[in-house]
C-alpha cells in the first residue's frame, strides 16, 4: 500500500510542482531581492555621480573666474545633496594621481555615501558604501581672433549697418549680456564659433549658415594680460608729419603723432604720450593718421600710454587713436621681444570707455599682428580688398562696420595668430 501511495504521488503532476515550488521558493525570493538591491544600488550610484559631476564642473568654472575652488565645490555638493555623505569629500585642484595628476587646470572630486539595501540589509550589519568621483577641467576648443573683454551685462560686440565680416576664426564676448553679441541691419557675419558668456542673438539672417553658436560659454582669457604696464617720461619728440612731407621715424617716446604725409617707421616700439595733449578733449590726437597719409613699418609696435601715469586707478590722459578711411597703412608687428605679435596696445590704465579707438581701413592697407585695446571701444571699419590675412582684435567692446575679411593665416613664428579658446568639460 505504501509503495502504491508513493507511486501515485510520483505520478501526480500537481504534487510535483508543489514540491519543486517549495524547493525553489528561497532561490526565487533571493533572486528578486538581489534584483531589487541592484536597481537600488544603481539609482543611488547614478545620483551620487551626478552630484560629483556637477561639483567638479562648478570647481572648473570657479577656476575661470578666479574663485576659490574648494568652497565652490563644497557649496555645489551641498546644493545637490540627495544622500548623506560619508567622511570629507576629496577636492583637488591639480589631482594627486591619475591621468591628470599635477594639472592645475583640472578639478577632481570624490565622494562616498552609505546605503542600506532592502534585501541584503537583512544580512549585513553595515550598509553598502558607494564611492564615485569626477574630474572636470579647462580644455582648449576653437580658434578666436575677435574678443571683447567687457565682463558686465552689456552688448559687447555689434555688427552694424551694411558690414560684412568674414573671419577664418571665431569671435567671443566675455559679457553676460542678453545678448552679448548681435548683428543689425543688413550685416553679414561669417565667423565660427560665435560664443559669449551671455547670449548670442542669432534670430536674424546676419550670421552665415553653418555658424557654430556657443552661448553661455566660459569667459575667455585675455591673451595679452601679461603685457607690462608702460612706464615713460615726458619727451619733446614730435612725431607729426605734414601733408606732402616724408619723415623717417625711429623708436622712442613721442608727445603725439599726427601723420598727414608719409611716415616710415623703423623697427621697434613707439610710445605715444597722451599727457602731452594737456586739456585737449580729442585724445585721438595721440596717434592720428589723416586720410591722405602713408604709414609703413616692419617689426613695429605703437603703445598708447601717458607719462607720469597714476600708480593705481585710471586716467583719461592715456593716448587715443584715430585712423582715417583714406589712409594707407602697411604695418607688421615684431616677431620677438616683449611686444611680439602686437601692433597697437592701449595702456590698460585708460579710463573705461573714456573714448572710442577708431580704425578705418583702406583697400591698399595691410596689417599683421594684434590691435589690443583692453579698456575702450574699438570701432573697426574695414574696406573690401584690405589685407587682413593675420589680424587679431581684442577690445573692451567692439563695433564692426564696413567690410572686414579676416583670414588669420599667419606666418610661422610671426608671434601673431588666433588664440585657442577655453571650454569647461568633464574629463572622466
Amino acid at each position: 500500500m505504501a509503495v502504491r501511495g508513493l507511486s501515485r504521488i510520483a505520478r501526480d503532476r500537481s504534487a510535483n510542482m508543489a514540491a519543486l515550488t517549495a524547493l525553489m521558493l528561497p532561490v526565487l525570493i533571493g533572486a528578486a531581492g538581489l534584483t531589487s538591491d541592484t536597481i537600488q544600488w544603481a539609482l543611488v550610484r547614478r545620483a551620487l555621480q551626478r552630484q560629483a559631476d556637477s561639483a567638479a564642473l562648478a570647481g572648473a568654472y570657479a577656476l575661470t573666474q578666479g574663485m576659490n575652488v574648494s568652497s565652490t565645490v563644497t557649496a555645489d555638493l551641498g546644493k545637490n545633496a540627495n544622500f548623506p555623505l560619508l567622511g570629507t569629500p576629496t577636492i583637488e585642484n591639480g589631482p594627486t594621481a591619475g591621468p591628470f595628476a599635477g594639472d592645475s587646470s583640472v578639478v577632481r572630486v570624490q565622494i562616498r555615501s552609505g546605503t542600506r539595501l532592502p534585501f541584503t540589509g537583512f544580512f549585513m550589519k553595515a550598509g553598502m558604501v558607494i564611492t564615485v568621483e569626477a574630474t572636470a577641467g579647462l580644455r582648449q576648443d576653437g580658434d578666436f581672433c575677435i574678443l571683447a573683454l567687457d565682463s558686465t551685462n552689456s552688448l559687447a560686440i555689434t555688427n552694424s549697418g551694411n558690414t560684412t565680416v568674414t573671419a577664418n576664426c571665431g569671435m567671443h564676448a566675455n559679457s553676460a549680456g542678453e545678448p552679448a553679441i548681435n548683428g543689425q541691419g543688413s550685416a553679414v557675419i561669417t565667423a565660427s564659433p560665435v560664443s559669449a558668456v551671455g547670449n548670442v542673438d542669432n534670430r536674424s539672417n546676419v550670421f552665415a549658415n553653418g555658424t557654430v553658436f556657443q552661448p553661455y560659454s566660459v569667459a575667455q582669457r585675455d591673451p595679452f594680460a601679461s603685457l607690462p604696464t608702460p612706464s615713460i617720461a615726458q619727451s619733446s619728440n614730435n612725431g607729426d608729419v605734414r601733408s606732402n612731407q616724408t619723415r623717417n621715424l625711429v623708436p622712442g617716446t613721442y608727445r603725439g603723432m599726427d601723420i598727414q604725409g608719409t611716415a616710415n617707421l623703423a623697427a621697434g616700439t613707439y610710445f605715444i604720450d597722451g599727457r602731452s595733449n594737456g586739456n585737449n578733449q580729442n585724445k585721438n590726437l595721440g596717434f592720428n593718421v589723416g586720410s591722405q597719409a602713408r604709414v609703413t613699418g616692419t617689426g613695429v609696435t605703437i603703445v598708447l600710454t601717458m607719462s607720469n601715469a597714476p600708480v593705481s586707478g585710471t586716467s583719461n590722459l592715456v593716448a587715443g587713436m584715430n585712423i582715417n578711411g583714406g589712409a594707407r597703412l602697411n604695418l607688421t608687428a615684431p616677431t620677438s621681444g616683449t611686444y611680439r605679435g602686437v601692433l597697437f596696445y592701449q595702456d590698460r590704465r585708460a579710463t573705461t570707455l573714456g573714448e572710442q579707438v577708431v580704425v578705418n581701413g583702406n583697400s591698399l592697407s595691410s596689417y599683421q599682428g594684434a590691435i589690443y585695446i583692453p579698456r575702450n571701444q574699438l570701432r573697426f571699419n574695414g574696406t573690401s580688398g584690405m589685407s587682413m590675412a593675420c589680424l587679431q582684435m581684442i577690445g573692451y567692446r567692439m563695433i564692426f562696420t564696413g567690410n572686414s575679411n579676416i583670414t588669420n593665416v599667419c606666418p610661422v613664428n610671426s608671434g601673431a595668430s588666433a588664440f585657442k579658446g577655453n571650454t569647461v568639460r568633464l574629463l572622466g
